[in-house]
């Protein structure tokens, strides 16, 4: 892949294939989504029955929204949340077809939200004694899906999101656990990973409670980020970013890190996410306290373009957002109070390897 600059200000990536063919996107700039009275924390997509897919957003307003994320437009009401600060989000499917929203909280609990009814689903989860800093869906091969959350108190815990009970013993860190990510591995298995302040990268086994291996280390700070990346080949490697403003990349099968940090952020690394693209192959996205968001290459280790320009203060979440018409957002929120999806489309239609990503 390459960075191809034009004079006009835009930025065009072109990437190269073993097939002989070559693949342009075009990084643009479009509009925001304002509705949040204060810094906008979580961020996650929301598939609906129907098939559409929203976007859920929460922030220091104490409120959860919801977006149309392909016109940036509210839908419905807006949830108050009597539980503080909404610190992050995660949906989690359950057996029965139904799709709940979990959101963590600055009070230390964590509460499910059914989206299609507008209402709490059961009463909030307590047991974290400190910030409710992430929560992720945990699919286990057994079918079932557990709830993961991390908090101020050095813990991570696992839930039974269909009857809202605790399972098992915290899993704990030195410090407090800033993030939690669920990474599926190619022979069917599930691990948790997971990051604090702590400097550490840590692996479990969520059917155990026991951790996989060493703490991965190499983060010169608070590890403040996590998620999974699948990779075309099969392989999964984990993506984490932290306060020593790098990305790293690790193989959970190894517990080492693959390549070189990506640096290039003049602060903190608040959020990483996987972007799949039409073409089958993968980008991280990351934010930070420089107001940047940036996409890198996890195969060659590279930045992807420019850095992507908007945001007025810390970018704080990021998460991609599957289409369906095949298509994949990647929506960012910040301090700012505001939300930017960068949509990529193609921009036209006779030249589908043409492609454009814009904030909607």
């Amino acid at each position: 892949m390459a960075a191809v600059p034009l004079s006009d200000g835009r930025t065009l990536l072109a990437a190269g294939y073993s097939g002989g063919t070559v693949q342009v996107w075009d990084l643009a700039i479009g509009h925001l989504m304002t509705g949040h009275e204060s810094g906008v924390r979580a961020v996650a997509a929301v598939p609906l029955p129907e098939g559409r897919v929203l976007l859920a957003t929460g922030g220091d307003d104490q409120t959860v929204r919801l977006w149309d994320p392909t016109t940036g437009a509210s839908v419905g009401r807006s949830f108050i949340s009597a539980n503080g600060r909404v610190l992050t989000a995660a949906v989690v499917p359950l057996p029965d077809g139904r799709t709940l929203l979990a959101t963590g909280h600055s009070n230390g609990t964590v509460q499910m939200w059914d989206l299609i009814n507008g209402r709490e689903a059961g009463d909030p989860l307590t047991a974290h004694e400190g910030w409710v800093n992430t929560v992720a869906a945990v699919p286990l091969s057994d079918g079932r899906t557990l709830l993961a959350s991390s908090g101020g108190d050095n813990t991570v815990r696992l839930w039974d999101p269909t009857t809202g009970k605790q399972i098992g013993q915290p899993l704990a860190h030195d410090k407090a656990v800033q993030t939690v990510a669920a990474v599926p591995l190619p022979d069917g298995r599930t691990l948790l990973a997971t990051g604090g302040d702590d400097a550490t990268v840590r692996l479990w086994d969520p059917l155990t409670g026991r951790p996989v291996g060493q703490p991965l280390t190499g983060h010169t700070d608070a590890v403040l980020a996590a998620a999974a990346v699948p990779l075309p080949d099969g392989r999964t490697l984990i993506a984490t970013g932290g306060s020593d403003a790098t990305v790293r990349l690790w193989d959970p099968l190894t517990g080492r890190q693959v390549g070189q940090s990506f640096t290039g952020h003049a602060g903190r690394v608040y959020a990483v996410a996987a972007v799949p693209l039409p073409d089958g192959q993968v980008l991280i996205v990351s934010g930070s306290g420089d107001q940047t968001v940036r996409l890198w290459d996890p195969i060659t280790g590279h930045q992807v373009g420019r850095p992507l320009t908007g945001h007025t203060d810390a970018v704080l979440a990021a998460a991609a957002v599957p289409l369906p018409d095949g298509r994949t957002l990647i929506a960012t929120g910040g301090l700012d109070r505001t939300v930017l999806a960068w949509a990529p489309r193609s921009s036209d239609p006779e030249h589908k390897n043409h492609v454009e990503v814009v904030p909607a």
